[in-house]
């Protein structure tokens, strides 16, 4: 690989927020890329690191809400987040019951019967 997936992250980033460029333009373009530089099987890791990118730049949060079972994950959230910010559901039957929040992959909340059993024991 020429360049790492960072790199290409942050010309994508940079691309897209770039406001006078049309965004299909550069998608179509930034597709050529890959394809041109044989680093197509890694475009859904160089989208996950652009959108971290976006999302810092533009002063959002990207919340992953995980829980034992299906909930209504905006309405879980709505009193901390804004307008912008990511909102993820994801299902982990191993929490048993509560929730765990993980905010941009870093500050994580857990609540989760799984986390108060393994404190106890």
């Amino acid at each position: 690989m020429k360049h790492s997936l960072k790199k290409y992250a942050i010309a994508l980033a940079g691309a897209i927020l770039d406001e006078k460029i049309d965004e299909k333009k550069i998608v179509s373009n930034f597709l050529k890329l890959l394809v041109k530089n044989n680093t197509m099987a890694k475009a859904g890791e160089i989208v996950a690191l652009a959108e971290n990118i976006i999302l810092k730049k533009r002063g959002n949060k990207k919340i992953i809400l995980e829980t034992a079972r299906i909930i209504d994950s905006k309405n879980a959230v709505k009193s901390f987040t804004k307008k912008g910010d990511v909102i993820q559901g994801k299902i982990n039957s191993e929490l048993i019951a509560g929730l765990r929040v993980v905010i941009d992959g870093e500050k994580q909340l857990d609540y989760s019967l799984k986390h108060k059993l393994d404190q106890i024991f």
